[in-house]
């Protein structure tokens, strides 16, 4: 078996003729599908039917009967010794074959997650009416396996929330673009965004441009903030925004299975160390309830195993600063190197030593437009603009994303006679990520917004069409988290809007002002 094949599917990797549903057999391109079909047509062997393939296409409905039959081969395995390890050995075999299935064909599935929630409902469920009657377990004891139980679905909720969607701007036609070295591009002609760093990457699939370390997954057919995997057992891709609770619910349910394990253990065999009493419990197949027990351990004991294994791995990727998917990225180009006897890749690019990338991993944020931001720099021909541009000062806006996509901007900026000036929009999204439209009800023009540029931690760069009455004006602005902002970053926003065309004393940067009170 080539175990490469049961590797992650890498989420950039251009798409393989061989894995759309037009050729059964895989014989169209230069593949490891293709060796295996030559392969097969050697040997005089003929290519897996239709209804095969139709047969795993619809494997989702192998749920319900999957998790009726866990418990019965867990009662089936507790019967004798040998039938525990024929069951116990063939059922991660089966999962891993399903998730082979799965996997190849890019499919999201609830089969695991189910099976995780089942198969943690029904250990549980045993613990309660099997061991705890015995009377070798204590209330505190109960009370801390049950603590566990609730803080990993706490924890496993949280991590459903969402990954941290990269929400960009597209790469077409209708977007201003700063090309270059920022040279002003020929004039007329239509321009798209490019953002001035080459750590931003365009994503070959979604045609929007995304931050450093963001990736797209196909499964889940979107581009991931810092995405490290996408994990079968949450039927979701862990990226920035989930990536810390991910590794708590890893950490809290190892730690409570292990617990939960030896507590069991000791019920059942309580002369002996738990480690010890999982490979020789004596006695143990004397009584049903005993060997049942005894069975879901070692069941229990397999999954933690492996689970542990994943959060080692977690641990060791954020030791390095790297995701699961910047790994697989680094050896398969042979940029990485491998440490601690290869259970860790090194590629050497984000990695500020353990201490600062355990910090950076505990307080990174999501990467949003939402929060507060100051109003820096301001560029257009408007003649609102011209006349009022020598007394306008910093002002600032807060914008607050709301459940379905719309942005929520209130703009508010302190008056010389201590008044303020506020102004709130609700700018609706588009069809295009990273354009919103609203109507300004005050100066009744309807207004084109597009975030041309964005470091969510930084700055961002705005660029509206203004229309009213038939006419059009562009307005330009520079938003920075901070009052102030690099000298490179106001020269790349003068450039902007002088191939926007605004004239070059119409691009101005606000003086510092003080605060409006809250409103």
């Amino acid at each position: 078996m080539k175990w490469e094949k049961l590797r992650p599917p890498e989420p950039d990797e251009p798409v393989c003729c061989c894995e759309c549903d037009v050729y059964q057999c895989g014989c169209c391109c230069d593949c490891e599908d293709l060796d295996e079909a030559v392969s097969r047509w050697l040997r005089h062997k003929p290519c897996p039917s239709p209804a095969v393939g139709a047969m795993i296409d619809n494997l989702e409905i192998s749920m319900v009967p999957a998790l009726v039959l866990l418990p019965l081969l867990l009662r089936v395995a507790a019967l004798h010794p040998l039938l525990g390890v024929t069951v116990l050995t063939a059922l991660p075999g089966l999962v891993l074959w399903y998730y082979y299935a799965t996997h190849r064909r890019r499919r999201r599935t609830l089969f695991f997650l189910t099976l995780a929630l089942y198969s943690l409902a029904h250990m549980y469920y045993l613990f309660l009416t099997e061991i705890v009657p015995r009377g070798d377990v204590a209330r505190l004891q109960v009370c801390a396996v049950t603590a566990g139980m609730v803080l990993t679905i706490a924890s496993l909720v949280h991590t459903k929330r969402g990954p941290g969607l990269v929400h960009g701007l597209h790469a077409d036609n209708d977007s201003p673009r700063l090309t270059g070295p920022l040279q002003p591009s020929s004039p007329g002609k239509q321009k798209t965004h490019e953002p001035p760093t080459a750590k931003w990457s365009k994503c070959p699939v979604c045609k929007i441009m995304r931050p450093p370390r963001a990736g797209h997954c196909r499964t889940c057919g979107s581009c991931v903030q810092r995405l490290d995997h996408h994990c079968i057992w949450i039927n979701s891709c862990v990226g920035r925004a989930n990536h810390r609770s991910f590794l708590l619910t890893l950490a809290v349910f190892v730690l409570t299975s292990l617990y939960g394990i030896r507590l069991v253990l000791r019920s059942l065999c309580p002369r002996q160390y738990a480690a010890a009493a999982l490979f020789y419990c004596p006695g143990v197949y004397g009584q049903s309830s005993a060997a049942l027990c005894f069975t879901c351990a070692w069941y229990s004991s397999i999954v933690t195993a492996g689970l542990a294994y994943l959060l080692a791995a977690q641990v060791l990727n954020i030791s390095f600063n790297v995701t699961e998917r910047e790994a697989q990225l680094a050896l398969r180009s042979g940029t990485g190197r491998s440490r601690l006897w290869g259970l860790a890749v090194d590629t050497g690019e984000y990695s500020r030593g353990f201490c600062q990338n355990w910090i950076e991993f505990l307080t990174m944020t999501d990467a949003s437009v939402g929060g507060k931001w100051y109003l820096i720099g301001l560029a257009t021909n408007a003649a609102w603009f011209i006349r009022r541009k020598d007394t306008m000062k910093m002002g600032t806006s807060i914008i607050t994303p709301t459940a379905t996509g719309d942005l929520d901007m209130a703009y508010a900026s302190l008056n010389s006679d201590g008044s303020c000036w506020r102004k709130n929009s609700l700018a609706k999204k588009t069809d295009v990520a990273g354009r919103f439209t609203y109507t300004c009800q005050r100066w009744a023009s309807e207004n084109d917004l597009r975030w041309v540029d964005v470091k969510y931690d930084e700055y961002a760069l705005t660029h509206t069409v203004k229309t009213k009455a038939g006419a059009s004006t562009v307005v330009n602005k520079l938003y920075g988290r901070a009052a102030e902002l690099a000298a490179d970053l106001m020269e790349k926003f003068r450039q902007f809007s002088l191939q926007t065309g605004v004239l070059p004393e119409n691009i101005v940067f606000l003086p510092k002002n003080a605060e409006c009170p809250a409103a």
